[in-house]
């Protein structure tokens, strides 16, 4: 990822988007993940997470880029990694991939490394921008490699040996301008920076997604959830 846009994620972690990220992790992590596990947020960037994992358990992080990494260190992660290898090289009660999987060029090879991280009956928790179609500069920028359907998650996900036991679209409030943007060529990150009454009112919005979530996945929005075991 660009250093530009990866500096903008650190700035926007109380946008109404990471914000309503949590929510939405937050509501299926509730549906099957104990309290009293041990997890790993894998590319914990700036630590943005790790409040949400804690609740969980004892987390530790793996955190790559030398700057987020020295942040990620001010929270309370057991410990912090700065290579993937020392990362999985322990075994997890639930692992985090809070939008990292698409940045990860072979997806497949990796979930089989992570796989093996893994405790019986170990969960994966991922959330991934969707929809190939609204590809912009933005995901240029951040160095993605694709964009997930909810079918094609699913697939590298079955293909690797995972069980899915939830998987929705989320941010369904964004998809119809998030459409039109990248219709008109625009990378859409202004959507991150709004005037404060507007992040609180998309921020209730994608709240009442999560909660309805519970009951029902999202036909579609602008990102996936999903949530797996081995």
């Amino acid at each position: 990822m660009e250093k530009q846009a990866f500096r903008l994620l650190h700035a926007m972690e109380d946008s109404w988007w990471y914000r309503g990220r949590s929510a939405v992790v937050r509501s299926v992590l509730a549906r099957e993940v104990p309290s009293s596990s041990k997890v790993l947020d894998f590319g914990a960037g700036f630590g943005g997470m790790y409040n949400e994992l804690a609740v969980r358990g004892d987390v530790f992080g793996f955190e790559p880029d030398p700057v987020a990494q020295k942040i990620a260190r001010g929270k309370d992660y057991r410990m912090m990694y700065d290579s993937e290898h020392a990362a999985l090289r322990n075994s997890y009660d639930l692992i985090g991939l809070f939008d990292v999987l698409e940045h990860i060029e072979d997806d497949n090879a990796f979930l089989t490394r992570a796989k093996k991280a893994l405790r019986e009956n170990g969960k994966l928790a991922i959330t991934v921008p969707a929809n190939p179609y609204l590809w912009s500069v933005h995901d240029v920028s951040h160095h993605r490699f694709r964009r997930y359907t909810k079918k094609s998650l699913q697939k590298v996900l079955q293909n690797n040996g995972y069980t899915i036991e939830y998987i929705s679209y989320w941010n369904a409030v964004l998809f119809l301008p998030a459409l039109l943007t990248r219709l008109l060529g625009s990378s859409g990150e202004g959507a991150f920076a709004l005037p404060k009454t507007v992040d609180g009112v998309l921020y209730s919005i994608v709240r009442l997604e999560a909660a309805l979530m519970k009951a029902i996945p999202m036909p579609f929005g602008v990102s996936l959830v999903a949530l797996a075991r081995i």
